[in-house]
């Protein structure tokens, strides 16, 4: 009896401490805000930003984008002024993920509609732990720069990013542009519309691939 009493005191001795280390992992507590897509020049791609804060213990990751707007929504970072697409994004524990111009950044490609300035598209963004969180991204002017946005490293004044300092690695711009010609002079125009944020820097991204 003494044995049994002893192994069964055992037992609920080690249930509590998996218990007390289950407690102490909280999962991560995602949310959304400041997101917004400059409008498009064309419509070829475009981009997204936004931030996403984890209030959590633990950290997470944004592995991917989906959103019935475009044939395809890519995860993009850059380093060095140069653009790279990524598989996923690390989101901290206590921390957030920023999602601007000059940085980290979504990309829209191959847009079924070209959305307009005052609409807004719906995305759903993936995770490696948390379950999926739908967010409404309004489309704002190709100029909008967020107030707490002020200039990024890599970017103008007015958050357009300075595209004559940009290496484009194996990026290519085949083809004419819709007036039949491309300006790249460090400003890069279609039809007297400078390309803004990263967005718009990737023409041809599939190139790459």
């Amino acid at each position: 009896m003494n044995r049994r009493t002893t192994l069964a005191a055992a037992l609920a001795l080690t249930a509590g401490f998996a218990l007390a280390g289950c407690g102490g992992d909280s999962a991560p507590k995602l949310s959304v805000s400041g997101a917004y897509m400059p409008q498009p020049v064309d419509q070829d791609m475009a981009g997204g930003f936004l931030v996403i804060k984890n209030s959590g213990d633990t950290a997470d990751k944004l592995t991917s984008v989906t959103s019935d707007v475009a044939k395809s929504v890519t995860i993009h970072t850059t380093k060095d002024n140069k653009m790279e697409e990524v598989k996923s994004l690390d989101i901290p524990a206590g921390g957030e993920l920023e999602l601007a111009r000059g940085g980290n950044h979504l990309m829209f490609m191959g847009l079924k509609k070209k959305p307009a300035e005052g609409q807004q598209v719906t995305i759903e963004l993936h995770f490696d732990k948390s379950k999926p969180v739908k967010v409404e991204v309004p489309v704002k002017s190709g100029t909008y720069v967020p107030k707490n946005d002020g200039a990024k490293p890599g970017s103008g004044g007015d958050g357009a990013m300075d595209h004559g300092s940009m290496d484009h690695g194996s990026m290519q711009h085949d083809g004419p542009t819709q007036n039949g010609s491309m300006q790249h002079d460090g400003s890069m125009q279609h039809d007297g519309s400078q390309h803004e944020g990263s967005a718009e820097d990737h023409s041809q991204h599939d190139a790459k691939k």
